[in-house]
Formats: C-alpha cells, sequence, structure tokens
C-alpha cells in the first residue's frame, strides 16, 4: 500500500498545512507551532501507522491492521513522536491514549492519509466514485442499502460503510473519513448533542422521530406478557444487550432524572445484529432501540412501547457545516427519505 505513493520525506509543515511554510525549524499548524528536530523529516507510512494507531487504541491491534509487528509499529511512531518533537500517545498499562497535542495532529492526519487513500482508489479504478458512510448499527438501513445499491447500480458507486457509535460517527466525519454519518439520539439528549455538532463545526440534520421500545428476549418474565407499554421500574432486575455503538448515552442528558443508560444492566455489547438476535431467542436478556428503525428483533416479541414521558429516538445524519452535499450522498439520504413512513 505504502510504495503505491511516493511521498518520501514529507516535511511537517507540507503535511499539515499542505504548503511550505519555514520558520526557523517551525512547522505551524493552526494556533500551535510544531517542532522539526533538525533534519527530521515525517513520511506517509508514519502518519498511516500513527491513526490506525489513534483509532484502535493499542499498538498490537494496529499491527493486526496494518499486517506488520507491534515492535515495529511502536518504532515507526516513536520516529514521528522524534520529528515532531512531541509525545503523541500516552503509554497505559493497557493500550494507548492521545495526548492533547496528539489529538491535534491526529486531526491533521487522519484527514490526510483518507485523502491519500482516494487517490489510491483513483489510481487502481480511475475516476470510481466512492460514497464513504458511518452509521450507527441498524438493521432498516441496511434493508434500505441493499435496495439503493441495487437501484444504482449502472452508476457504478462505490461504497465504504463503516458502523460506529454516534461519538465515532461525529469525529469521522468531522476529520473526513466520512462523507456523512447517519446516527440516532434521545430527544431529551439533543441539546447536549447540538451543542457538540456546533462545536465540532458540524450540522445534523433530522430524518425521523421513532418510539423508543422494549424488546424482551425469549427467557425473560415480559416476554409474552401481554402488556400494552412498560416503564422504567418494569425494568429492575433485567438484563439488557445492546449495540456497543449506542453511544448517545455518552453525549450527556440535559435532564438529570431523564433516562440514562447507566440506570439498566447492561450485560452484553455487541456490534453484531447476529449476535444480538441470538441472545434475545435464547437467553435472558432484552434490548432498548428505536421502533421502525431497528425493525422486529427475530425470536422476540414485536416489541413494547417503553413510557419515558416525551421521549423519542431522533434518526438524522451529519455533516460539515457549510459544506454542499455531494450529488451521490444527496441522492443516498433522498432515497432513504423516500423510504420512512411518512407521519
Amino acid at each position: 500500500m505504502y510504495g503505491h505513493i511516493n511521498l518520501d520525506l514529507i516535511e511537517i509543515s507540507e503535511i499539515i498545512k499542505g504548503k511550505q511554510e519555514k520558520t526557523s525549524g517551525r512547522a505551524a499548524c493552526g494556533n500551535e507551532l510544531f517542532q522539526m528536530e533538525e533534519g527530521h523529516f515525517m513520511d506517509l507510512k508514519q502518519l498511516q501507522y500513527f491513526v490506525a494507531c489513534a483509532q484502535t487504541g493499542s499498538f498490537s491491534d494496529a499491527a493486526k491492521i496494518l499486517y506488520s509487528t507491534q515492535p515495529s509499529v511502536s518504532k515507526v511512531v516513536k520516529a514521528l513522536e522524534d520529528a515532531l518533537g512531541m509525545q503523541l500517545f500516552e503509554r497505559l498499562p493497557r493500550g494507548i491514549r492521545l495526548t492533547v497535542q496528539g489529538q491535534k495532529v491526529y486531526q491533521y492526519a487522519s484527514r490526510i492519509t483518507n485523502e491519500i487513500s482516494v487517490l489510491e482508489n483513483m489510481a487502481t479504478h480511475g475516476m470510481t466514485k466512492w460514497i464513504r458512510v458511518s452509521l450507527n448499527p441498524s438493521s432498516w438501513f441496511a434493508n434500505q442499502f441493499v435496495d439503493f445499491y441495487n437501484e444504482t447500480y449502472e452508476k457504478n458507486y462505490h461504497f465504504q460503510l463503516t458502523t460506529a457509535g454516534v461519538r465515532s460517527v461525529m469525529d469521522r466525519v468531522r476529520d473526513y473519513v466520512d462523507d456523512i454519518g447517519f446516527v440516532y439520539i434521545l430527544s431529551q439528549q439533543k441539546e447536549n448533542f447540538l451543542h457538540e455538532i456546533s462545536r465540532n463545526k458540524l450540522q445534523f440534520v433530522p430524518m425521523y422521530e421513532t418510539d423508543v421500545v422494549f424488546y424482551p428476549g425469549k427467557e425473560t418474565e415480559l416476554y409474552d406478557s401481554g402488556k400494552s407499554k412498560v416503564e422504567l421500574k418494569d425494568l429492575d432486575g433485567v438484563r439488557f444487550i445492546q449495540n456497543y455503538q449506542d453511544e448517545f448515552f455518552d453525549i450527556g442528558s440535559v435532564h438529570e432524572e431523564s433516562f440514562q443508560w447507566k440506570d439498566i444492566d447492561i450485560s452484553v455489547l455487541t456490534n453484531s445484529d447476529y449476535i444480538m438476535e441470538k441472545m434475545l431467542k435464547n437467553s435472558k436478556v432484552a434490548n432498548i432501540s428505536g421502533s421502525y428503525l431497528s425493525e422486529n428483533k427475530e425470536g422476540t416479541t414485536p416489541g413494547i412501547p417503553l413510557d419515558l414521558g416525551d421521549s423519542k429516538v431522533i434518526f438524522g445524519f451529519i455533516l460539515h457545516k457549510g459544506e454542499e452535499m455531494d450529488e451521490s450522498v444527496a441522492e443516498l439520504v433522498e432515497f432513504l427519505k423516500s423510504r420512512l413512513p411518512k407521519h
């Protein structure tokens, strides 16, 4: 991969700002000045290794996806830190974590490596159109995507789909890793969510509101209970399986008395719909999600509305603020809108 595009010894000023900006051995990045040690340069491989480490939070996990070794990855990252004259990661007993300076470098590095990937795809496939999407897991979206792909087959679109939590989707769109991100949040958390969106110079466009629904597993006492709705008090003693990307609870809530994921016993976190369906069909666990966007869980009841007052699940997409949506991305959005039920 690294040999396809020869970017030997790119100076830090060229990498981060895209242009030469030499001032007494320093390179500017926004309001920050990154000291370059004399004779040190940065190459593309270092950036790609750095981004992989930042995204996985582990040298060893990054080595696996880079088809390298942990010592080799550590050595490359250390060389990058020496070139920049700063520590990019905190070395923890279990894994690594970006430093404040590392977070700033990551914003630029992820965008650069992503654009290089686009160029590589162009070199390999010509002017093939790639649509890069990140999203919270949703069987509804999966079904719609199959139909969209079939309908646009002759246009030869190519897709990169990544399931992630709300914060990760936000970061991926912010860093230009993806063109658009689809997420769902609880309505009472919308205020804090929009604050995060604004702070990251993004915009959120709501598409649909749906009820919050409780899906009891087949082995739970509430399965086939005949209840028309359930309340939070009914969930005492119930264990839950949730998508680990249900991270709208991480954004926080405006009202302390409102629903929080910490109020329920999540015993299994997964990003696999298959595992979730198997667990709901054969174990004493339940699931909470949106009534329409999740569709019925196989092996469970159709779902019981969860009474959270005025709380709804809001489905929508994230884009860069003030930037025009690509025509192919807009086509996907309009297709999804056409598939949502009319109020």
